[in-house]
């Protein structure tokens, strides 16, 4: 009795070779082409840490025309669209999100919205729409952007009692205890503005800001060489784009405490 033997021929047998090779290439490259918008992003987000605000707008808007993209991107792309300068635009790109079904996606552009309006000038429209989210969401990011834009808005008084609530909920965030320190400073309370700013300092925050109202602050407590110390660091400094503090009016009030 003859034993059947399966036999395939080697043309068949590289044919079906290529067809594998050609199946996986084919997954790859469509798994590639969905994910472009997170490439896109990866490379803005490496060009905003080279603090290369136009080369990372770019990137971003590239990815922001990739189908999908997550809102994650467009969240991105409007803040660094307000940073440039471009409010309107970035408004268009809120407002839209703000539809979005998913409460994080909402959350994140209603705040953004806010900064959005303070910088073209609507500033009650600002303050009331976090207001508005504050009354829904109460997390770190709405404590820190309600608590500052209170500051700003001059409510000093009211900025203080969600300042204060911010830090019990959050006392190691840093956005959270520059408001907090600020809000003492700005109201004369020097020594508890001291003791929240002794907290933060050491976290080494990103802007001039904490720096400049800490210099003013040992100032006012008479450690004149301390308050020279950290004005010196704020004109190392970025100024943040929401801030009120001018690079002329911290380049003044540095040369005000070298001289004194």
């Amino acid at each position: 009795m003859e034993t059947a033997v399966s036999f395939i021929d080697p043309v068949h047998r590289n044919l079906q070779f290529l067809l594998g090779v050609g199946v996986i290439l084919l997954m790859i490259g469509a798994a590639l082409y969905v994910s472009r918008s997170n490439l896109y992003a990866s490379q803005g987000n490496k060009a905003f840490n080279n603090k290369d605000t136009e080369k990372a707008l770019l990137w971003y808007q590239k990815a922001s025309r990739c189908k999908p993209c997550p809102d994650k991107h467009k969240i991105a792309l409007g803040y660094l669209l307000m940073k440039s300068g471009e409010r309107s635009q970035a408004e268009t790109v809120f407002k839209k999100l703000v539809q979005s079904n998913n409460r994080d996606t909402r959350m994140q552009a209603q705040c953004n919205l806010a900064t959005c309006y303070w910088l073209q000038g609507q500033k009650d429209e600002a303050v009331a729409l976090l207001q508005e989210v504050f009354e829904q969401y109460k997390n770190t990011l709405v404590y820190g952007n309600l608590g500052y834009l209170k500051i700003l808005h001059g409510d000093l008084e009211e900025a203080l009692a969600i300042n204060q609530e911010a830090y019990s909920y959050n006392n190691d965030d840093i956005t959270i205890m520059d408001n907090l320190a600020m809000n003492y400073y700005l109201l004369d309370d020097i020594d508890k503005a001291h003791e929240i700013f002794q907290k933060l300092i050491p976290k080494s925050p990103q802007y001039a800001e904490p720096y400049y109202y800490y210099a003013l602050t040992l100032n006012n407590r008479g450690e004149h060489e301390a308050a020279v110390e950290q004005i010196n660091i704020a004109l190392e400094k970025d100024i943040s784009f929401l801030s009120p503090l001018t690079r002329d009016q911290l380049e003044q009030e540095a040369a005000r405490l070298k001289n004194t």
